[in-house]
């Protein structure tokens, strides 16, 4: 029977893990110096499923077409450090979509750019005393700052307790607006 080879050898991975020399070797995928500024949530190849959990095509659907070990979910931060890493707007634009009977020497493209950002901030306070107070004052200062209420959800708990009984009521009361936006 032939000797078992376990991949990388001590001198691999302590080159990897203990070197400061800038030229460091790749580990796979993942470059242990920092290649770029710019998170997963920029790049062409993330998408996510059901869960909301963030997956990679390349290490979830394709991994073994690009030889990298399969994984179910990936840090947003990885796009740091990612070889495969793919900006979903590239810097100058396709040659292959160029209008004919324009001159490649054009410095500058004629057309409008509408770009969308979403921004998702969930804030949570401790269950003390007064935390319905510190939500309200919240509100008020995210109001005062030009943001519109949506939705509000509120809940309402009464506990009866008698002996041989116990009875709990929750009343839950969503308040939001519907329909198209009016102009006056």
């Amino acid at each position: 029977m032939g000797k078992k080879r376990l991949g990388r050898g001590l001198d691999d991975i302590s080159d990897i893990f203990l070197s400061t020399r800038k030229d460091k070797k790749k580990l796979e995928e993942f470059s242990s110096e920092k290649l770029r500024d710019a998170t997963c949530e920029s790049c062409a190849r993330i998408v996510s499923d059901s869960n909301k959990a963030p997956k990679c095509k390349i290490f979830t659907f394709e991994n073994k077409k690009y030889g990298v070990g399969y994984r179910d979910t990936i840090s947003l931060t990885s796009g740091s450090y990612c070889k495969y890493f793919e900006p979903v707007f590239k810097e100058n634009a396709d040659s292959r979509f160029g209008v004919k009977g324009t001159s490649k020497d054009t410095a500058e493209i004629n057309c409008e750019i509408e770009e969308n950002v979403i921004v998702r901030k969930n804030i949570a306070y401790p269950n003390t005393p007064y935390a319905q107070q510190d939500i309200l004052n919240s509100l008020s200062r995210h109001l005062e700052e030009n943001y519109s209420v949506k939705r509000i959800e509120l809940t309402k708990t009464d506990r009866i307790s008698q002996p041989g009984m116990k009875k709990s009521i929750e009343e839950r009361i969503t308040i939001y607006i519907y329909g198209g936006v009016r102009n006056p």
